[in-house]
């Protein structure tokens, strides 16, 4: 199989942004669904290379689907219903004021949630040379802040009875979705399920020996552990990893280092499949890695949001001492 590992450190989820709640308490309710982004610039093109950039496919499904849905407006339409936008970009080219191009960004604004971010140029010239690195930072940012939303959904409303099982199992600390209600519990392997009827969501946990971080021992690990603990309805089949579909990468998540990976699986002699991400973090302490998976089963449904809802509780792991 071939696995292809980023050589870049990423910071993929920070710290939720500091505001005043007295302040916040004050602010109506965002509209829109998650990764929904409203563009605002006067200039059409600026606009629509913004555009271009937020709109490219979202990496590990199976489908073709945008990493947000773009809507585009100007500043003269920008009005109080469009403030409530939950992911604003605000392009502002002025060369009497701007000398270089610059992002920054705002929490709550107008609502909450919401991410406001303000993108500041010369020139239309400066802002497309600049475009490659702008929708990177736009991505992440917006990434991060309904990564953060939801997370913090999750503290308020998570199973805590599910948690608890994680904690007895594995000795971690982990926020499970309310609704993931059905589990299955085996020899050092723990499954649980929405068991929706469509746009099923799912997390797995489990672990295997070993001190280091490495995407070879990490499939083998993953399709061993899989086709031991989750069969097909009929003998003979079982949960596999696509060949030759998973990315992976290093992440600096609170300074633990994880191994995010990312693809696809299907069932063993059947027609099932779906996109899946595991985080994978070295235990020393254990002489372990600890893997927390994600994955969702939604035929002829979008899966981005799915995938994206139910991979932020990975981000709450922690690996007790």
């Amino acid at each position: 199989m071939t696995a292809r590992l980023a050589v870049c450190v990423l910071t993929v989820v920070a710290a939720l942004l500091c505001s005043c709640d007295g302040a916040v308490s004050m602010l109506p309710k965002s509209g829109g669904r998650p990764y929904e982004v409203l563009v605002v610039a006067s200039d059409r093109a600026n606009a629509h290379l913004l555009d271009s950039m937020l709109s490219q496919d979202a990496a590990g499904l199976p489908q073709a689907e945008p990493m947000f849905d773009v809507s585009l407006t100007d500043s003269l339409h920008f009005n109080q219903t469009a403030k409530l936008a939950r992911n604003i970009v605000i392009v502002t080219v002025n060369p009497d004021v701007f000398t270089s191009v610059r992002v920054r960004y705002e929490k709550n604004v107008w609502a909450r949630p919401q991410m406001v971010a303000y993108v500041n140029a010369p020139s239309g010239t400066a802002l497309t040379k600049s475009l490659p690195q702008i929708g990177r930072q736009l991505a992440d940012l917006f990434t991060r802040a309904e990564m953060n939303a939801e997370i913090a959904r999750l503290a308020e409303s998570g199973n805590v009875v599910a948690s608890v099982t994680v904690d007895s199992m594995f000795g971690c600390a982990m926020k499970i979705p309310a609704d993931m209600k059905y589990s299955k519990k085996a020899d050092g392997f723990l499954w649980l399920s929405d068991n929706a009827p469509s746009g099923m969501q799912n997390i797995c946990v489990y672990s295997y020996p070993g001190d280091r971080l490495d995407p070879a021992m990490a499939l083998a690990a993953r399709d061993s552990v899989m086709k031991r603990n989750m069969p097909g309805e009929r003998q003979g089949m079982y949960m596999q990893t696509v060949r030759g579909s998973v990315d992976f990468v290093k992440a600096n998540e609170k300074g633990r280092i994880l191994m995010i990976s990312r693809g696809l699986w299907e069932m063993h002699g059947d027609a099932m499949g779906g996109p899946f991400v595991a985080h994978s973090a070295a235990d020393s302490a254990r002489g372990r890695i600890i893997v927390v998976e994600a994955f969702v089963y939604a035929p002829e449904a979008k899966k981005r949001n799915l995938m994206r809802q139910v991979e932020a509780a990975l981000y709450t792991l922690k690996i007790k001492n």
